[in-house]
Parts: C-alpha cells; sequence; structure tokens
C-alpha cells in the first residue's frame, strides 16, 4: 500500500505555513503559465499581470497555492510522511488569521511540555511579529539545541510567551493501542504509511476491541490516495472521493478492487474544526458508505485539492524547487462538497467532551440488558454503561451526548427481563438527575416541520430568538434567509456590494455579501436587494437551487440537462421554472405553498432540510 509520488495529487496541507517565496529555478513567466493551465478557477488576467510571483499570490488570495524553494519543499515533504525535523512539535494551519493557527501539539514534543495547546495562535517569533508574508515555520525550527521563543494569543485574548529548546521531533503520522473496550487510532496525516499502520492497528487489535475509534481531531489532511486507501480499510471496495477540474471534466479515487474489509465493528470518528481536507474526505466516506459514524464539531471545510509541481513532473521548469496548486475541487462518494461548509458529524459535541462520548459508545453487547442504554444512530447499535455514564467526569460528556442526538436516533432503556424500553433523551436525563439542556424549541413541536427544524438545530444550524424561541410561522425576510444560508454553509466573507438598500452597519450585510459574491442570491434589477422583503416560496426555491447546483454532482448534472419539461412549473416565474424543476427532481420542494407565496420560517428550514438530506449533506 504505497502511495503514489509525490507528484500526485495532494489533498492536503495545512501543515506548516510557506511564504510564497520569490523564484529561484521557476521564472515568472513559467509560474502564471502552470497558474493559467492548472488553476481549478480561471485567473484574471489583472492578477496575473502583477510584477512579481509574490503579488500574483496574494491578490489569489487562495493559501494552498503557493512557490516553494528547495529548502522548502523538502521541510513540507518530511511534514507530510512523518520524518524527524528539529523544532518545537506543533502543526500550524497555513492561513493566517491574526496569527497563525497551532492545529495540533505532537506527544513528546517541546511544546506538549511547555504547554502549548490546540487553537493557540502565534503572533510572534523571538519578537517578531508574524503576518500573512511570514514564513513561520522557517523561523520556528533551527537548529538542535537552540531555544525559540513563541507569543501566543489564546483564545480567551490572554497573550503568553513560550520558551523552548529545538530538539529532533519524530512526527507519527499514525499511533494506536487499546484503550478499555475500543481500539483507539490517532491520525495526524494520511502520507505514506498511513494505509499500512491503520491496516497492522486493525489486523492486531480486531479480536480484543468492541469497537474502533479514529482520531482525526488534529488531521489537517494529506494525500488523497492515502486517505481512499484508509477508508477502504473499512468498507472494502468502493469510490471513494472524485475531482472536479476547471473544466468540469471528473476523476475519482477509489481502493483496488480486492481492498480488504477488515472489521465490520463499529468506527466512532473523532472530528474537529481544524479536521481539514484528507480528514474530511475520510469522514464523508463513512457518511457516505456507512461504515462508522462521527463525533465532534464541524470540519475545516476546505473542498479544493492541490498538485504539486516539481522536477518529477515538470523537469524543464524545477531544479529542487516546486510549486504546489490548487487544481481540483472535490466530492464525497455520494457527490457532495464539504468546501467551506465542512463535514457535519453525527452528534455535535463540545471539545471536552467528544473523546469521552465516544468512549461511552464502546461497550460490547451486554449479556444482560438492565444497567445499560442501546443507542441506534446512522444504523450503527451501540451499548452504554449506566455506571460509567454516571462516573465522575463522565456524567456531563453522557449529559451532552443526549442533547446532541437528532431525532432520527433510537434510544432504548434495558429491562430487568431482557428487554428494551424506548426513552427519549429529555426524559431519561430527568430520570437520572442529569442537568440536560434540549437543542431543540419548544415553540416547534406543533409545526409541519417539526422534525426538520428539531434536526438542524441540535446540529446547531438553526438560530431561534433570545427568548428561547423559533417562531416557526413568522414571516422571513430575503436578509434572515440569507443569514441562515450563510451559517449553514459557513460562507467566508464576500466583498462588501454596492446594494443601494443593503448598509456597511447593517446585522445582515455579511451574509448578504458572501451569498451574493458566490452567485448564490443578487439583486432586483434595480441596484437594490430588498433585505426587509418578506422572501418568496419561488425566490426561496432559486437560492437553493445555486446552492445545491454548487454543492452536489448531481444537482450540477440536472442543471445542465437540456431535455427537460417545465410544463408542470407554469405557475412559477419564468427565471423560477428551472431552478423548481431541479429541487422538485431532488426531492427538495416541501409544502402547499404557491409560488409566489410568502415564506414562513418553518417552510425556510423545512425546504434547507430537504436540500441538505436529499444531498447527503447530514449524517443519518
Amino acid at each position: 500500500m504505497k502511495r503514489k509520488l509525490l507528484s500526485a495529487l495532494l489533498a492536503l496541507s495545512l501543515t506548516f505555513s510557506l511564504s510564497a517565496a520569490p523564484a529561484a529555478a521557476l521564472t515568472l513567466d513559467e509560474a502564471r503559465q502552470l497558474l493559467r493551465d492548472h488553476y481549478v478557477d480561471q485567473i484574471p488576467e489583472s492578477i496575473l499581470s502583477l510584477d512579481s510571483l509574490d503579488e500574483i499570490l496574494e491578490a489569489l488570495g487562495d493559501p494552498y497555492t503557493y512557490y516553494m524553494t528547495a529548502e522548502q519543499y523538502q521541510q513540507f515533504t518530511d511534514s507530510v510522511n512523518g520524518e524527524t525535523l528539529v523544532g518545537v512539535g506543533i502543526t500550524v494551519q497555513t492561513a493566517y488569521d491574526d496569527g497563525f493557527l497551532v492545529l495540533s501539539i505532537l506527544p513528546n514534543s517541546p511544546a506538549k511540555e511547555a504547554g502549548l495547546q490546540a487553537g493557540d495562535r502565534i503572533i510572534a517569533v523571538d519578537g517578531v511579529e508574524m503576518t500573512a508574508t511570514t514564513d513561520v515555520r522557517s523561523a520556528v525550527t533551527g537548529k538542535e539545541g537552540s531555544t525559540v521563543t513563541l507569543t501566543i494569543r489564546r483564545s480567551d485574548g490572554q497573550v503568553r510567551d513560550f520558551t523552548m529548546q529545538r530538539r529532533a521531533v519524530v512526527i507519527p503520522i499514525v499511533t494506536y493501542d487499546k484503550e478499555g473496550n475500543a481500539g483507539v487510532i490517532e491520525c495526524i496525516s494520511f502520507g505514506d504509511s498511513t494505509g499500512d499502520t491503520i491496516e497492522e492497528a486493525l489486523t492486531a487489535l480486531e479480536p480484543d476491541v468492541a469497537a474502533w475509534i479514529m482520531d482525526l481531531r488534529s488531521n489537517p489532511g494529506g494525500d488523497a490516495d492515502a486517505a481512499a486507501v484508509s477508508a477502504g480499510l473499512f468498507v472494502g471496495s468502493d469510490i471513494m472521493v472524485y475531482f472536479r477540474d476547471a473544466n468540469g471534466n471528473y476523476r475519482f479515487v477509489g481502493t483496488t478492487q480486492y481492498c480488504p474489509d477488515l472489521t465490520d465493528k463499529p468506527l466512532i470518528i473523532l472530528t474537529s474544526d481544524y479536521s481539514a481536507s484528507g480528514a474530511e474526505l475520510f469522514s464523508a466516506d463513512a457518511r457516505d458508505l456507512g461504515f462508522g459514524i462521527a463525533i465532534g464539531q464541524t470540519t475545516f471545510g476546505k473542498g479544493i485539492a492541490q498538485m504539486i509541481f516539481n522536477s518529477a513532473n515538470t523537469e524543464d521548469l524545477f531544479d529542487g524547487d516546486a510549486m504546489k496548486i490548487t487544481v481540483y475541487r472535490f466530492y464525497s462518494p455520494d457527490g457532495t462538497t464539504n468546501q467551506w461548509m465542512g463535514v457535519i458529524p453525527t452528534l455535535v459535541m463540545s471539545k471536552e467532551n467528544t473523546k469521552t462520548a465516544a468512549m461511552l459508545l464502546t461497550q460490547p453487547e451486554p449479556s444482560r440488558n438492565a444497567g445499560y442504554y442501546k443507542l441506534e444512530l446512522a444504523g450503527w447499535t451501540f451499548y452504554i454503561s449506566r455506571d460509567e455514564a454516571l462516573s465522575g467526569d463522565n456524567r456531563a460528556a453522557f449529559t451532552e451526548l443526549l442533547e446532541a442526538l437528532p431525532p432520527s436516533a433510537a434510544l432504548y432503556e434495558g429491562e430487568r427481563n431482557s428487554g428494551w424500553n424506548a426513552v427519549t433523551p429529555a426524559k431519561l436525563a430527568e430520570s437520572l438527575g442529569l442537568d440536560f439542556h434540549a437543542r431543540t424549541f419548544a415553540d416547534a413541536a406543533d409545526s409541519p416541520f417539526a422534525t426538520e427544524i428539531d434536526t438542524l438545530s441540535t446540529f446547531g444550524l438553526l438560530e431561534g430568538y433570545e427568548d428561547g424561541t423559533f417562531r416557526p410561522t413568522n414571516a422571513i425576510t430575503r436578509a434572515e434567509f440569507c443569514a441562515m444560508l450563510s451559517n449553514v454553509l459557513d460562507l467566508p466573507e464576500g466583498q462588501n456590494l454596492s446594494f443601494s438598500d443593503v448598509a456597511d452597519d447593517a446585522w445582515y450585510n455579511k451574509a448578504v455579501s458572501a451569498m451574493a459574491a458566490r452567485g448564490f442570491v443578487s439583486g432586483m434589477g434595480d441596484g437594490t436587494f430588498r433585505p426587509d422583503d418578506t422572501i418568496t416560496y419561488e425566490q426561496m426555491t432559486t437560492i437553493l437551487s445555486s446552492v445545491a447546483v454548487w454543492a452536489s454532482m448531481s444537482a450540477e448534472e440536472l442543471n445542465g440537462k437540456t431535455d427537460i419539461s417545465l410544463a408542470d412549473y407554469q405557475d412559477f416565474s419564468p427565471w423560477a421554472q428551472r431552478p423548481a424543476w431541479i429541487m422538485d427532481q431532488l426531492g427538495a420542494l416541501v409544502g402547499d405553498l404557491q409560488p409566489q407565496d410568502l415564506a414562513t420560517r418553518e417552510t425556510a428550514a423545512g425546504m434547507l432540510y430537504a436540500m441538505m438530506d436529499s444531498l447527503h449533506m447530514l449524517w443519518q
């Protein structure tokens, strides 16, 4: 199971930041042509004509496209493939945002011993302020035995200095061990040895464990082939990911025809907002192909893939140096992108309770049901010991696990006669005296879209009012619908647009700008957006259709069809007929509304859920 050459497609890498260093072997004209030929989107000539590669890459605004000197490229390959480096033992997000974000702390490292934490931001190294163009890796690494001081800003705003002595740090791409009833595999990157080590773990521990935990919380990505091979060990032969280039051409990566499925036991994937790229591919594979569940936070949202251009594939241009360029967007086996929105886990949990909650689900099936709970979730059955769930620190994690259960989950309490009695999470929490806080809205219980509203709110995708209500029958404005969608998609801020009626300080400005920048919404043709107008059913349908076409291969295919009949959609305005047909084909038209009817909050939630469910964005 050896990975392909480094010239293979990479779906990574946030491991360390690299500046857009001026090319030595690669000339500026050659760099321009590489970008023209291979970048996933067409780059305006106004950007390509800039005077330096630094300026071009800065204007492009893609932190994953950059030039590497020969030294930087060697450091990059070492970090991906688990080599020994001299530094302090941290992985750092590529993109600069008020400091470089520390993604993970390696075990047995100076950073671990000094007390650095994932989520810290490096704002200075040895007193030198970090900026977007700083090569933070070169600043942190250095001669063995030398010292380095990192100025860190904590998530609470506290600024601290950490002085550490550099030493050789081995990057363990995969480690594994048996913890309780679980085989726990921690994977911090998908590289050369990842598949081999995971196979080794499964083979060694399979007879002695009741479930598997794959910890991807600090995994920023890796090689797409390695991620596919790793997923295949849990599901066997299948397509793992599709890649789409700028010309609309697709290729896929899958496991081999004879890829072994080494376990039929439950797999629990731990995710965080630092899980990116290859880690997201692995998680989406489990969701789409049904070989596990995920617990944690929604992942980073990197649904683009890069290719390394070096002397192996473009020998006339490079001499030890290299350039990484975003060349593909990728999609899960069911054809859905995770760009921006990330992968929503099966159970959305806080960081502090993620691992503990997962461990509670690793009990083997009990011989006697009394004292146990049974949970049916996403096609899997889990057992929880009551004594274990209520002991010590486990109590808080168990409480949050109950709060995180979506309506599709089924929970049972074991009876003395070996039967199982169905129970709701709220009732169980009440009987146990747990401090349970429902994530649902009480005033949505009688809504025809109660299940949809409850599901989205449990995943943290819907916001209510300050008094804890959802007010399902209230009208929803165009601005409110944009805010709802922008929150779900986790869109990056877009350039402020010149809608005459969207003030710079309006609460919805960022949401409307983000949606408009990506072509999901437009104005009214007169320079206005009319943010306070109640959105109509057909307007909502059109917006959701545009999102679906962007997010899904199947919706994109529908959008490209020409031999269709719109005869059943004549009640819609001409501009809304094709979007209505697309949404209907997806099974995402809900309710009995007429096209020009004014939408309500419950209708909006119902249609949003239907679209997400039809595109397999939700893990159920």
